[in-house]
């Protein structure tokens, strides 16, 4: 152990950083240079003879050619004399970073995800600049990456692993640790084999994939403050690398994005061939998952704002012949997909026809404002989303209360028991093609909206997109030409009626509609025509809730001549 003080060629010590394995490190002062770095002083078993030394220099030089901000940088390497005592003694001079422990810094920040992300997209560009040049970390995990005092993730140790692996066993040309050598080195098993890739475990040749299995189980655990595979012991840890599959991300952190959670599914692949075989894709699909929380309002329709002077009734009545044949079209189709589920005479629901083949089923958006008074929102979008897509012919909809009726039907329990995975089964039983679903949150006085858009039948992410502004409606807008643009439907982004045109532009008014909508899927068809009044009286020209007045009379009507012997009937009004 070094003193504070003390002198070693042209290092001074400042104090001890810490411990481990491989020796002590140390902050120093560069007389040469007059900076401080980092001095690591390894163990002297690491240099039992020549060839294990020049082994180690010659793949540490090879380190040292990694050029990465997101890096510690290697300096130098140099063997000394200890003063005191004679013995020998080995070193490896690097950066100094000043800041604190990936996990230390994740404490700070919980359940942010922008913030995990965009760490995580710093952590993978450098593990590609190293790959790039064919070097393999072979030990990344969370001890082994710093956050200093700009924010700025630093892998630790990178190139060394291999090197001092190599060293210390003796037995492998690639330096590849094998479960058994863990097994018997005390005091380094837990931490390293919940990071181990499968292949790495069974002490099989290793390359770059190998990191980014390990770089996973890291974004796993950033993401989620757990480990995909961990047991009560390393054994059993091991087996779950081997063969189990890890439990979704999004059940232990609802905050979790679709698409990272795919992302983190592609680097756990058990087969290398699976994976990510590039650290640059991983790399490009965590930058754009970035920029969809950090960029704020685009440039394009992802940020906008419309502004009326005028008052729902003026506007209503300001609609264009063209406009008003289109919202006659847009309703009819909204009709018939509301409608497209009829009773028989004893209650069962039976689909009146299936999804198409370009067909969409579309979700609730979670509310993850914190705002109860935004709760509305999570059926309220879908539905106008539901009423701004249906301007398309070229695409069947299949809406959230259908999916909840045939799921009623085959399952027993409310609409609050559904997984995500057994709506994506009714949406596949139903013949859609693409699942909508999207969460909501808030930046400051505006709203954002995140979708995403998957394949039903592999539950593939095929479009992630964000829109961000005050006005719910023209945000519904933007999102509707951005579906239509990855589902290629030229005829919805040429649609000249707006969300805003077809439902209503008072908040109130549309917050009473949907209300009205609570009532109407509990068929207390007499409160949700009170509901749709309530919401006329608001705004008169909205047309929405006249076509739902109308619906809830006819179903109303039906519930009357299909009621049983002993069911108590509603009465119609004049």
């Amino acid at each position: 152990m070094l003193n504070t003080g003390q002198t070693i060629d042209h290092f001074k010590v400042v104090k001890k950083l810490g411990e481990g394995g491989m020796g002590e490190v140390y902050l120093v002062e560069d007389q040469k240079l007059n900076r401080q770095v980092a001095l690591k002083i390894l163990t002297a078993e690491f240099f039992s003879d020549v060839e294990r030394q020049k082994r180690f220099q010659r793949e540490a030089k090879t380190a040292a050619q990694i050029s990465h901000h997101n890096i510690m940088a290697i300096y130098d390497i140099g063997t000394s004399t200890e003063p005191d005592t004679g013995r020998e003694i080995n070193y490896i001079v690097m950066e100094y970073i000043q800041g604190e422990p990936l996990a230390n810094y994740l404490q700070r920040h919980p359940n942010d995800v922008p913030t995990v992300v965009r760490l995580a997209e710093k952590i993978a560009s450098g593990l590609a600049a190293a790959h790039k040049i064919n070097i393999v970390h072979r030990d990344i995990k969370a001890a082994n990456i710093m956050v200093n005092e700009d924010g700025e993730p630093k892998i630790l140790d990178f190139g060394l692993a291999k090197s001092l692996d190599v060293l210390q066993w003796g037995e492998k040309d690639d330096g590849t640790e094998t479960v058994s050598q863990q097994l018997t080195k005390a005091g380094k098993i837990i931490g390293t084999v919940s990071y181990m890739s499968p292949e790495q475990a069974r002490g099989e040749d290793v390359d770059v994939r190998s990191d980014i299995f390990s770089f996973g189980v890291l974004l796993y655990k950033m993401a989620t403050g757990r480990l995909p595979f961990e047991d009560s012991s390393p054994v059993s840890t091991l087996a779950k690398i081997l063969e189990a599959r890890p439990e979704s991300p999004r059940l232990k952190n609802q905050n979790v994005p679709a698409e990272l959670e795919r992302i983190i599914d592609k680097c756990l692949q058990k087969d290398p061939g699976d994976r990510y075989q590039d650290t640059r894709d991983l790399v490009v699909d965590l930058r754009n998952l970035r920029r969809q929380y950090d960029s704020g309002p685009s440039e394009s329709l992802s940020s906008v704002s419309v502004v009326s002077t005028e008052t729902p009734k003026v506007r209503a009545f300001k609609l264009g012949v063209g406009s008003l044949i289109l919202l006659v079209i847009a309703l009819m189709a909204l009709v018939a997909i509301v409608t497209n589920w009829f009773r028989t005479d004893d209650g069962e629901y039976i689909p009146a026809l299936r999804a198409g083949e370009n067909s969409l089923a579309i979700l609730s958006f979670e509310n993850k404002t914190g705002d109860p008074e935004l709760d509305w929102m999570e059926t309220g979008l879908p539905e106008i989303l539901l009423t701004d897509l249906a301007q398309s012919q070229a695409i069947n909809l299949v809406s959230r209360q259908r999916l909840l009726d045939y799921l009623h039907r085959e399952k027993e329990g409310d609409a609050d028991s559904y997984t995500h995975t057994e709506m994506l089964s009714a949406a596949r039983a139903l013949g859609a093609v693409n699942l909508l679903s999207g969460s909501l949150y808030k930046l400051g006085d505006k709203i954002r909206i995140d979708a995403r858009l998957e394949e039903v039948a592999t539950g593939k992410i095929i479009l992630g997109e964000k829109v961000v502004g005050k006005d719910a409606f023209a945000l519904v807008d933007s999102m509707t030409e951005k579906i239509a643009d990855g589902l290629n439907i030229s005829e919805l982004r040429a649609a000249t009626v707006s969300v805003s045109e077809l439902t209503s532009s008072s908040p109130e008014a549309y917050r009473l509609y949907h209300d009205g909508m609570k009532k109407l899927e509990l068929e207390l068809y007499e409160e949700a025509i009170d509901k749709f009044n309530r919401a006329l009286e608001i705004d008169p020209g909205f047309a929405l809730a006249y076509m739902r007045i109308g619906m809830a009379n006819v179903f109303r009507g039906r519930q009357v001549f299909c009621a049983r012997p002993g069911v108590q009937k509603q009465t119609a009004s004049p």
